[in-house]
């Protein structure tokens, strides 16, 4: 009797410390590279504003640079999937939390890309991992969306009254 209970407390200790992992783990994270800003012909700060600082370096022949960055992908701070996980606990009474737990931790994965700098810093050549295109069903949708999207109309400044001299902004 007294090792059933021990075991029933262990289960609901761990039950209760895993509890609320998963909205955690969406909550935080590393934001991924906005790829629409790496580019050849883009400056190396550019670059590195996106992918932090470089793994390694190699000197390539006339005066060229190949810069290998690695860095995280899916697991971007997400408030969509954090409230998600917390409906999907309140539904299952908290019995989902490990299986969403081990979905928040393999979800994310490393990547690297190479780039190839010239010697005024500029990208002349990329390698490795780039993000699928987008597709024609999401540009449509956004397309879509931005149509119902109200737009409020830019208000001119006021004109000054030259009868009163006090009237200064």
């Amino acid at each position: 009797m007294r090792e059933w209970f021990l075991i029933v407390a262990i289960g609901l200790y761990a039950h209760f410390v895993l509890s609320g992992c998963s909205i955690a783990m969406a909550v935080s994270g590393t934001p991924e590279p906005n790829f629409d800003k790496i580019k050849v012909g883009a400056t190396r700060e550019r670059v590195e504003s996106e992918f932090k600082n470089p793994i390694s370096s190699k000197d390539l022949r006339d005066r060229k640079t190949e810069v290998t960055y690695e860095y995280e992908m899916a697991n971007s701070p997400n408030p969509g999937r954090a409230w998600m996980n917390f409906y999907i606990d309140l539904v299952t009474i908290g019995l989902a939390e490990p299986i969403l737990t081990v979905i928040e931790l393999i979800q994310p994965h490393d990547e690297e890309t190479q780039i190839v700098y010239s010697a005024d810093d500029r990208v002349l050549e990329i390698r490795g991992y780039t993000p699928p295109p987008v597709s024609k069903v999401v540009i449509e949708s956004e397309e879509a969306q931005e149509r119902y999207i109200e737009r409020r109309p830019k208000s001119k400044p006021a004109a000054r009254d030259p009868a009163n001299p006090s009237d200064s902004k």
